[in-house]
């Protein structure tokens, strides 16, 4: 969905709303480490012509596991799982295929439409699905949808104290470019068999990629003092399943070393907590440079007005 909500610590970004000052020269660690997280499995984005879920589940695991990756978190909402054969088999064949599953709620709210009370059942209620089909792997991993970790301190605090108390741990995120804005776009595309339009597609993203994954180890420089471990957001779609194999090779070229989620986490800048309410959200960084008004480092704005009107 396309810059559906304000959270998730890029409708700024989106929308331009950078920092006017001029790019100066930014000394970045040579060979960063991330971890690799997808959301919203088993049935992220639109669904093309002729495909299952399962299928893109298979093509999203074995590019991972050519890639040397194994232990990857998939963060699922179970609300149609249980009436959905191909989503059963998109989970099983990302089990199967040695990657792991974290709870990302039931229905995919945002805890800024609903109360913390409601938020934390959304949470249990999914957790029936991932102990049926985590195959005793851990599964209390949880990630926010959309990023928003609360519009009022007391729900930011509540649902977390619920989340300690349940024994889960926060699926924290410093790099998130919104690859999923782009496949809207591409199924469109597809439609009407426009490969032009689909080559800009692949190429806008790529540079999307670049340049946002650039801006988020600045934002840790600004947050922080220094980088730290990434974990990177995705997710589960099909252009981002299409585009995988040449994003794991911009990484590659940028000196990424690959981690599973819970090492990453080890860090103890994971540990720290803005305790900030926000309507915005967004990565770990962007929560401390919201809480603390600290300015942006500059950036070319996502391509929005494009990915809206393209194939129209």
């Amino acid at each position: 969905m396309l810059v559906v909500l304000v959270c998730a610590g890029m409708a700024a970004h989106a929308e331009g709303k950078s920092s006017t000052k001029k790019q100066q020269a930014v000394r970045l660690a040579r060979h960063p480490v991330v971890a690799l997280t997808f959301d919203d499995l088993p049935a992220g984005g639109g669904l093309p012509p002729n495909q299952t879920r399962a299928q893109i589940a298979t093509t999203l695991a074995s590019e991972l596991r050519a890639h040397h990756l194994k232990g990857v978190y998939g963060f699922v909402n179970g609300v149609d799982v249980a009436d959905d054969p191909d989503e059963q088999e998109a989970l099983r064949t990302w089990v199967q295929a040695g990657m792991r599953l974290g709870n990302h709620t039931w229905s995919h709210p945002s805890l800024n439409d609903v109360s913390a009370e409601a938020f934390e059942q959304e949470i249990a209620r999914n957790e029936p699905v991932l102990a049926q089909y985590a195959e005793g792997r851990d599964w209390r991993w949880f990630r926010y949808p959309y990023l928003c970790e609360g519009d009022t301190l007391e729900k930011r605090r509540a649902v977390r104290t619920w989340l300690k108390t349940h024994g889960y741990r926060i699926a924290q995120v410093t790099l998130n470019f919104n690859d999923d804005d782009w496949d809207d776009a591409y199924g469109r595309c597809v439609a009407k068999k426009d490969d032009a339009a689909i080559g800009w597609l692949r190429q806008s993203y790529l540079e999307n990629a670049a340049e946002f994954i650039r801006v988020g180890r600045e934002e840790q420089l600004i947050a922080f003092g220094h980088e730290i471990p990434n974990v990177l957001l995705l997710h589960e779609t099909p252009f981002t399943t299409l585009m995988l194999p040449e994003l794991l090779q911009l990484l590659d070229r940028q000196g990424f070393r690959y981690r599973e989620l819970a090492k990453v986490e080890r860090d103890p800048a994971y540990a720290l907590d803005p305790d900030a309410a926000s309507k915005d959200g967004g990565p770990l960084p962007n929560q401390f440079l919201n809480a603390r008004h600290l300015q942006y480092p500059p950036f070319t704005p996502q391509p929005v007005e494009r990915l809206q009107s393209i194939c129209r």
